[in-house]
């Protein structure tokens, strides 16, 4: 082999020099002999042999570890390989992405290594983005950190069924999430009171978004996409709808839509305790006009504000307990008693939005037990929240109807 090695080299070598011959016309014996010489060196060169390597091959590793009990990011990182300077880069890095102080024990990571040397971790920050430090030499400490989105497959999840005792039971009977029954019951409470119109034997079918990651694992629940609640013969559908300015929200088949100035419902699972109209005091015994609708529910239990407003009151006296009041637009306002607490931040002057949490279900002040007392008001003078009939808030025209409509057919199709 070194034999073959040794007559290729001399060959190209002599085609070389005669290549130069050619072009070089003149006959200096100095030129030729120096030619000479080179040629004898080379040939007594030995031609070491060396194997031909295609590519680099690097080993490349992922780590799927979680944080212990009693640890931190910054041990976590010294646990898994990182020098100290390398940790503490890492968290300057993320920690404008991530409170640091949320992050617990179960805490999932993946690490990335090349050769065992670390190269970048990610990490959840919501259902749908993720938080990725990887090693950067272009930077000051040789990392960067950025949030992106997941990649998220989208479908569509139909549950439907029939009521035997409760909206909330047979849903749940059905196979419905949740937080998907709790938003529905919000978006029904518009125009259903769940204690006087839902009967046995009333169906209702709904669709939902469901996101899984890409090892087919669910993420979480997306938005309502269509819903229909057949009650006494009356039909109660709404579909959500993305106009062609990119805002969504949810219509019925009229393409109104459903929000109305205030809920007739403004707490989840309750049950109507006591109506508006004459009654005789479960405390004081004597009759009188009980000028709001109490709902009872489990002491906790989330109390939504009823619609936009600012909170006029927030506090305390011996009839009400704790209650809050909102003045509302067109002259409503609505009043919520007897909470346990207010939800965090709730106080005088303070807006809130339609269905924004304000407090939880309690027994405070002239109470027999936890519930809701809702009051609601119309320039001052106490109405019956129930009897409330506000128009719509927005009501689709022109290539939005068109739209609307054709989507709407494609919903209906469904409920069959």
């Amino acid at each position: 082999m070194m034999k073959n090695w040794k007559l290729s080299v001399t060959v190209i070598l002599g085609l070389l020099l005669g290549s130069f011959s050619l072009f070089y016309k003149g006959s200096d014996p100095l030129v030729e002999l120096k030619i000479e010489k080179s040629v004898e060196r080379l040939e007594e060169i030995d031609i070491v042999e060396v194997p031909f390597v295609n590519s680099v091959t690097e080993s490349l590793s992922t780590v799927k570890a979680e944080i212990e009990s009693g640890s931190n990011l910054n041990d976590f990182l010294l646990e898994h390989g990182l020098s100290r300077d390398e940790a503490s880069s890492v968290v300057y890095e993320i920690s404008p992405f991530v409170d640091l102080h949320y992050i617990r024990a179960g805490e999932q990571f993946k690490l990335n290594y090349i050769d065992s040397v670390f190269q970048g971790l990610s990490m959840l920050n919501s259902p749908v983005t993720i938080v990725e430090v990887v090693r950067d030499l272009t930077t000051e400490n040789g990392f960067r950190a950025f949030e992106k989105e997941r990649t998220l497959n989208t479908f569509v999840q139909q549950v439907s069924g029939v009521i035997d005792d409760s909206l909330y039971s047979a849903a749940l009977s059905a196979g419905m999430n949740t937080n998907i029954l709790y938003e529905l019951i919000r978006l029904l409470s518009y125009d259903v009171d769940f204690q006087r119109d839902i009967q046995k034997g009333d169906s209702f079918n709904v669709s939902y978004e469901t996101l899984y990651d890409e090892d087919g694992e669910l993420v979480e629940e997306g938005k309502i996409l269509s819903a229909q609640l057949i009650t006494d013969g009356r039909d109660i559908s709404f579909f959500y709808y993305e106009d062609i300015q990119g805002e969504g929200d949810y219509f019925n088949g009229e393409g109104q839509t459903i929000r109305k100035t205030l809920l007739k419902t403004p707490v989840h699972g309750a049950y109507i305790t006591s109506s508006y109209g004459r009654r005789v005091s479960p405390i004081t015994g004597f009759s009188h006009m009980h000028k709001a609708v109490d709902f009872g529910a489990p002491s906790g239990t989330q109390i939504f504000a009823s619609g936009d407003g600012l909170i006029t009151t927030a506090g305390y006296n011996s009839v009400y307990g704790n209650y809050i009041e909102i003045r509302h637009v067109n002259g409503y306002s609505s009043l919520y008693a007897h909470m346990i607490r207010f939800a965090s931040g709730m106080r005088k002057g303070i807006r809130v939005q339609q269905g924004q949490v304000i407090g939880y279900v309690g027994s405070t002040g002239m109470s027999t037990g936890p519930h809701l007392h809702y009051e609601v008001s119309y320039w001052g003078t106490k109405i019956n929240p129930s009897s409330i009939k506000s128009p719509p808030t927005r009501t689709l025209i022109g290539k939005d109807k068109t739209l609307f409509d054709n989507l709407k057919q494609s919903y209906i199709a469904s409920f069959r």
